[in-house]
């Protein structure tokens, strides 16, 4: 809202306990930046007083000029102000507690501490915010990242990773004059449009971080993905069908000839908390390279190629990503 300056917001909590999850006053403190080198406070937000159910400030995010925050289970939308924040329009009855906040363009993709994703957006004409469409599965968000203004991709507790995309047309009834919305959002079923899951994979630990990035000049962009004891993966996606027949067809026979030492199979472990879609598993595929020299070669002769041309295939993957 103020051209030319760089502001940073920052939401703080006192007198918090964890058990029972419990504080005094959250605040949003905004800082102007000088210089690039130091910190200049503007003013001091009281956002939550503790007793009036809502919560600790745990995301903060930029939103066409203002600024839009989480605060326990509700959203709100703050504009400059000169002494404090001013608070425009508020979104509230948020399944537990907004964890996460990414924006674009009118849109807000909230990610909850244990209900996954809710998309909202913002009707500027009656200014207010709408639940535009919420996940079907329960996922303690852990982390976020957009993908495009459709799609977003989340880390959970659980060691997944998922991608989830908006419906074509489905928030089309989110801003409407008609009334039809308020019969809809007064409704005792939930119709509220189901986001669609286009990707998920258990990664086998804590996702902490997902940042969309390329590790090389002009190589591919994939989803990064770091975990709580440090591991860093990546999920490439693949931009032609001879790739993904390739790799599924190597994936599946790789599978049969793994060693087992537990008796797992690989699938059933990627598949932990749902069934895997649409992700190949890159760690399997890379174990071709360590199997005995029978078990790659009719493994080759069951792709119809040569274990050099395998070799090759997986060092290029591998040569477009690092």
């Amino acid at each position: 809202s103020r051209g030319g300056e760089s502001l940073l917001a920052v939401g703080t909590v006192t007198g918090m306990t964890m058990n029972p999850l419990r504080h005094k006053e959250s605040h949003v403190v905004l800082y102007r930046v000088v210089s690039g080198e130091r910190l200049q406070l503007l003013h001091r937000t009281k956002v939550d007083d503790g007793s009036s159910g809502g919560g600790p400030v745990l995301a903060l995010v930029h939103f066409q000029g203002r600024l839009l925050v989480g605060i326990g289970k509700s959203l709100r939308l703050y504009e400059m102000g000169k002494r404090q924040l001013l608070k425009k329009c508020e979104l509230r009855g948020l399944p537990t507690m907004v964890k996460t906040l990414q924006a674009a363009g009118d849109r807000a993709f909230v990610g909850d501490m244990m209900q996954s994703m809710q998309f909202v957006r913002y009707d500027a004409t009656a200014n207010r915010l709408v639940l535009v469409a919420r996940d079907r599965s329960a996922r303690p968000i852990t982390c976020q990242e957009l993908l495009d203004v459709n799609t977003v991709a989340v880390g959970d507790k659980f060691g997944n990773v998922t991608t989830l995309r908006l419906p074509r047309g489905a928030d089309t009834g989110a801003v409407d004059v008609s009334g039809t919305r308020a019969l809809w959002d007064s409704s005792r079923e939930d119709a509220t449009p189901k986001l669609e899951t286009l990707c998920t994979y258990h990664v086998g630990e804590v996702v902490t971080s997902l940042t969309r990035a390329s590790l090389v000049a002009g190589g591919a962009e994939s989803l990064i993905y770091v975990t709580v004891t440090g591991r860093i993966g990546a999920l490439v996606p693949f931009t032609s069908r001879e790739d993904v027949e390739f790799y599924t067809s190597l994936e599946s026979h790789v599978r049969s000839e793994v060693p087992r030492p537990t008796g797992r199979d690989p699938q059933s472990y990627r598949s932990f908390y749902c069934p895997v879609k649409h992700v190949i598993d890159g760690d399997l595929c890379e174990a071709y390279g360590g199997l005995p020299y029978e078990a790659r070669e009719r493994i080759a002769d069951q792709m119809e190629r040569s274990t050099g041309e395998v070799m090759k295939k997986l060092e290029d993957t591998k040569n477009q990503l690092m």
